[in-house]
């Protein structure tokens, strides 16, 4: 099974990291994506499968080839059929490979290109969540005592803080599980005719 987002996902969509951040943060990740799939199945559901039966959504990335670069990187990773086209001429599927979310032409195309696609959208919001839960793992501060609020005066200045999670544990919010659609109601009911 593969990790639902990457140390590039996450340098790209929050912030650039250092050396020591990616280091937990490759750690981070894998677990995160283990916990995902742990809160799917006790809801009864395989998270992977989920992705792989959602819904495809279509996609259009557009570059602009120079000659000399051979590499662009798509929005997404394409999992249906991909039509490229360069100048406005289909470009045989020959011409080009497609590895994650790139694409790498055999030889540098000039002009406009279009790379449509396919892809699942649920795959995104998995991405989207694991980097949410690492971003909040590397900025919470693992020196601090476990306390949600705390302030600090010196003189006429004073600050407030709140730490997201100022335990350490490694947790799927509320708003993850919904987010992942893997929050459901419960409906309890009692039975008063016994009574």
């Amino acid at each position: 099974m593969s990790n639902y987002a990457t140390i590039t996902d996450l340098q790209t969509l929050k912030r650039p990291l250092t050396s020591e951040e990616q280091t937990r943060a490759n750690q981070l990740i894998p677990i995160v994506c283990s916990l995902i799939r742990f809160e799917a199945k006790k809801t009864g559901r395989d998270y992977d499968r989920m992705i792989y039966e959602s819904e495809l959504v279509p996609c259009v990335d557009c570059y602009e080839g120079n000659g000399s670069t051979t590499t662009f990187y798509l929005s997404n990773a394409p999992q249906g059929l991909v039509l490229v086209t360069v100048g406005g001429q289909d470009v045989d599927s020959d011409a080009y490979t497609i590895s994650g979310s790139s694409i790498t032409f055999n030889a540098a195309p000039s002009g406009e290109i279009l790379v449509m696609y396919d892809y699942r959208a649920l795959a995104d919001v998995a991405k989207g969540v694991v980097c949410d839960i690492v971003m909040r793992e590397l900025n919470t501060p693992g020196t601090m005592l476990p306390t949600t609020t705390y302030s600090e005066s010196a003189g006429s200045v004073s600050q407030s803080y709140s730490l997201p999670n100022s335990s350490g544990a490694i947790k799927l919010w509320p708003s993850d599980l919904k987010a992942l659609g893997l929050k459901r109601q419960k409906l309890d009911t009692i039975d008063l005719r016994g009574c």
